[in-house]
C-alpha cells in the first residue's frame, strides 16, 4: 500500500508546485548585492555599493559630560549628576555627605548641624552632652 495515490488532490498540489519555473523573491537589497557581485567578475566591490543598500543613517555622537552644575562643599569638585541638598545653595556628592566626626554615610540617617558641621546622630548627642568625640 503506497502512502502516496496519483490521483490524490495533495499528490497533484505538491507536484504542481515543483513544476513552476518561478524564480524565488528577492529583496531589493539582495538583489543589489547579487547584482554587484555578479557584475565585477573577481574585480572589487564598488565603494557606493553599502550607501545603496542601507538607509543614510548617522553615527550616534559622543555627547560630552554637562557641566558641573553646582559645587560641592566638602571637596569643592563639580557635581554633574546627582547632588544632596544640604540646605539652599549647600550641596554635597553623596559620597561627601558623610559626618565629620566618623566618616559614616548619611543618606537614609540625616544630618545633624553641630555648628557649621555634618554629624551623625550619635556625635550629635555626644556634643551636645560635652562627651568627646570618639
Amino acid at each position: 500500500m503506497s502512502w502516496l495515490h496519483e490521483d490524490s488532490e495533495v499528490y497533484k498540489m505538491l507536484q504542481g508546485n515543483q513544476e513552476t519555473k518561478t524564480p524565488p523573491r528577492q529583496s531589493n537589497s539582495f538583489r543589489l548585492l547579487q547584482e554587484a557581485l555578479e557584475g565585477s567578475s573577481g574585480a572589487a566591490i564598488p565603494a557606493a555599493l553599502p550607501s545603496r543598500l542601507s538607509p543614510n543613517i548617522q553615527k550616534p555622537v559622543a555627547k560630552s559630560p554637562p557641566p558641573p552644575l553646582r559645587e560641592c562643599e566638602r571637596c569643592h569638585a563639580g557635581i554633574c549628576d546627582v547632588a544632596v541638598k544640604i540646605t539652599e545653595g549647600r550641596y554635597r556628592h553623596p559620597a561627601c555627605y558623610i559626618c565629620t566626626d566618623c566618616g559614616l554615610n548619611l543618606r537614609m540617617r540625616g544630618h545633624f548641624w553641630a555648628g557649621d558641621e555634618l554629624v551623625c546622630e550619635k556625635h550629635a548627642r555626644a556634643r551636645h552632652t560635652g562627651s568627646p568625640r570618639s
